[in-house]
């Protein structure tokens, strides 16, 4: 067994899933978008998710309904 080599392995594997992470997301902003009602929001929810990177529940919120604040 070489350790080396799972060592790389365990060091690549979070880019994978990051990658795999966004495309998933990108393709339900995608689908979402395209929803009678969330043209608007898909947007917002992408920009928070995707290019902010922030899951906490007021960015979120804040982007799904931006005159309540």
């Amino acid at each position: 067994m070489n350790i080396t080599e799972d060592q790389d392995e365990a060091t690549e594997s979070p880019a994978k899933v990051k990658s795999v992470a966004a495309t998933l997301l990108g393709e339900f902003f995608d689908s979402l978008e395209k929803e009678e009602g969330f043209g608007e929001i898909a947007p917002r929810l992408r920009k928070v998710v995707l290019e902010d990177g922030v899951f906490a529940e007021p960015s979120i919120r804040a982007a799904l309904f931006p005159d309540a604040s």
